[in-house]
């Protein structure tokens, strides 16, 4: 019995040194790509004013820096240095939005040789992509015409300003994200400077441990697991949401968020309708950082970053609140999930085509 309790406190930890060694791969991977296309990033950031074209600069700049916290961010410090407008503004917020789910899709390819578990990995991420263009489709042509999000966001600022502008505002340091990013650079001291070798050196962390923590998870018997998450993480809709928003907060990454529940639904410790609310909340956790930014700044500056806040709230409460709107990204995550696994190219094209190929077409004939 003794011998049976200890490898199971083995087995425990070995999921929480995955589950590190995990975050520290995407944290490498997310920082090899920002690094090589920081630059470019930044160029098209000012390219345009053409609302349309700014919601397809929000997409690519957040793949290229694989983060909607740092794109909104520098949204907010470009709006409040005044070099950005907020009719810009507010699409660019809503492309990052969408931008930010490449991440964990990304990491569902890690189990892309392995049936069932790489269709429920792909649902898993892809749901959270579905939601975010569903909710861009109704949201932005409704922003396009009356602006509701913007003057909602003013009349937000406008109340809050006058009692935070000479407040110094201290942004908390996540304990989690720290341990992270030192585990990123230790991984990065053996790339020799190399961006590509940092690139090659995280996705082989990232996909070994995903590997580790799906064959660990297993062994725990899942029905515990299951049972453990169903009682208290999961057990209602707005606990998965207050748990995906808190987590975010933690780490102040949803890319980070999202992916972590992708080796779970590849496991099949979760499924697609427990983890489509956690990823809603992860989108409203995303959206602290930029406000923090914002609060020092001006009040175009917070207009821009509460508009962020606003916009996924809004998402929420149509798509959600609505049913028929709410089963649309559970069925298209679950068609293409089905496809994918009879055609192996079909997630890859996915990526390619959706998060780079479109925006960068529009970006380049719009610019």
């Amino acid at each position: 019995m003794k011998k049976d309790t200890l490898f199971i406190l083995i087995k425990v930890s070995g999921v929480f040194g995955a589950l590190y060694m995990f975050l520290v791969g995407i944290k490498g991977m997310s920082s090899a790509i920002k690094h090589m296309g920081a630059d470019v990033a930044d160029t098209i950031f000012t390219t345009t004013s053409d609302p349309f074209v700014a919601l397809f600069i929000g997409v690519f700049s957040t793949v290229l820096f694989q983060s909607s916290s740092t794109t909104t961010s520098l949204i907010v410090g470009m709006v409040s240095s005044g070099s950005l407008g907020l009719t810009g503004a507010i699409p660019m917020i809503m492309g990052a939005n969408i931008g930010t789910t490449v991440t964990n899709t990304i990491v569902s390819i890690g189990h892309i040789n392995r049936g069932n578990e790489f269709k429920r990995a792909f649902a898993a991420s892809t749901v959270h992509d579905f939601f975010n263009i569903l909710a861009v489709l109704i949201l932005f042509p409704l922003e396009m015409m009356f602006h509701g999000i913007q003057r909602s966001s003013e009349w937000i600022a406008s109340l809050l300003f006058g009692k935070i502008h000479n407040v110094d505002v201290l942004q908390a340091k996540s304990p989690i994200k720290a341990a992270v990013k030192s585990g990123a650079q230790f991984v990065e001291q053996f790339s020799l400077d190399n961006d590509i070798l940092y690139l090659i050196l995280s996705v082989l962390v990232t996909f070994i441990m995903l590997y580790a923590l799906v064959k660990l998870l297993r062994s725990l018997v899942l029905e515990k697991i299951e049972v453990f998450f169903d009682q208290y993480i999961f057990k209602t809709v707005m606990r998965s949401i207050g748990f995906g928003l808190v987590l975010t907060i933690m780490v102040q990454s949803s890319s980070i968020t999202t992916s972590l529940v992708v080796p779970l639904a590849g496991a099949g410790v979760l499924t697609l309708r427990q983890i489509f609310p956690f990823t809603l909340g992860a989108n409203i956790g995303t959206t602290v950082t930029a406000l923090l930014a914002a609060l020092t700044g001006t009040v175009s500056a917070l207009i821009a970053a509460i508009g962020h806040l606003l916009f996924n709230i809004f998402g929420i409460i149509f798509i959600y609140g609505i049913p028929f709107l709410r089963e649309i990204p559970l069925k298209l995550a679950d068609m293409i999930s089905e496809y994918s696994t009879q055609n192996k190219w079909i997630p890859i094209l996915y990526l390619l085509i959706f998060f780079v190929a479109i925006p960068l077409t529009i970006i380049i004939v719009g610019g």
